[in-house]
């Protein structure tokens, strides 16, 4: 499976950055920087894993506690026992820690190469996710539907080929988006709608070839694109990750190259 990851993150990332990167583990840190995580626990009965969401009610519940899909028979057949006349229920609420346990593992449908995910619904090729419906090549996606090959992706919706995209619906080949409808081959960008081949625009729509909101025609674009993954490119290279973000460009920028 491992195997079939990468090759999905390599082919992501050269039609985002020109060219392919791996490991995909190698990136795994910087790609759920931004989406919820979780962690695989051992079933407090011995026998497999439980996938723990880092998200909601699912971060209280104490690890002793979680029981895989393996033992949740076993899990089923703890009772309270007798229950008394003059029971309480404060009485009742301390006697909970000998039969409660949590199997925190729901999926529907088919399921095909899912690794460390909580609550799939026909997925394929997925890993480190919460939510992801009908979507397949995917790690690090949080709440995605009817979706391929995402990386690092919060919300998102009939979309594809992209990283690090989140509130998204029908995006295309995009790289660090928030809140966009019907995207293409776009970077650095907010609220935004119908944009093709844009870099570092806001609260626009319906623009092509655009760099901060303003239209500078298809060779300027191209120019100024390659300069940005001349600069990508290298740090995610060495480093696995990126220093910048949409939701932090505001505040940092690349360094410049010597």
């Amino acid at each position: 499976m491992a195997d079939k990851m990468d090759t999905a993150f390599a082919q992501v990332t050269k039609l985002l950055f020109g060219k392919p990167l791996s490991p995909w583990k190698k990136y795994c840190k910087w790609l759920s920087q931004s989406v919820p995580g979780g962690k695989s626990v051992p079933s407090c009965f011995g026998h497999g894993t439980a996938y723990v969401p880092d998200y909601g009610f699912f971060s209280k519940v104490p690890e002793k506690k979680v029981a895989s899909d393996e033992d949740a028979p076993i899990a089923a057949g703890k009772t309270i026992g007798k229950i008394s006349d003059v029971e309480s229920i404060s009485s009742i609420a301390s006697r909970l820690k000998d039969f409660a346990y949590f199997v925190p593992t729901y999926s529907e449908g088919k399921n095909i190469d899912v690794e460390n995910a909580f609550s799939t619904l026909d997925c394929i090729n997925v890993r480190e996710s919460f939510d992801p419906w009908t979507s397949k090549n995917c790690s690090h996606v949080f709440s995605i539907m009817e979706s391929e090959s995402l990386f690092g992706a919060h919300r998102v919706i009939n979309s594809s080929f992209s990283m690090h995209i989140y509130n998204a619906y029908y995006v295309q080949r995009c790289f660090e988006i928030d809140g966009a409808k019907n995207c293409n081959d776009s970077y650095f960008c907010h609220n935004v709608e119908n944009l093709d081949s844009c870099m570092f625009c806001f609260n626009t729509k319906s623009k092509r070839y655009a760099i901060g909101n303003r239209v500078v025609g298809k060779e300027k674009y191209l120019q100024i694109k390659a300069q940005l993954l001349e600069r990508i490119v290298p740090e995610l290279e060495n480093s696995g990750r990126l220093s910048f973000g949409i939701y932090d460009l505001l505040a940092k920028r690349p360094k410049s190259r010597p």
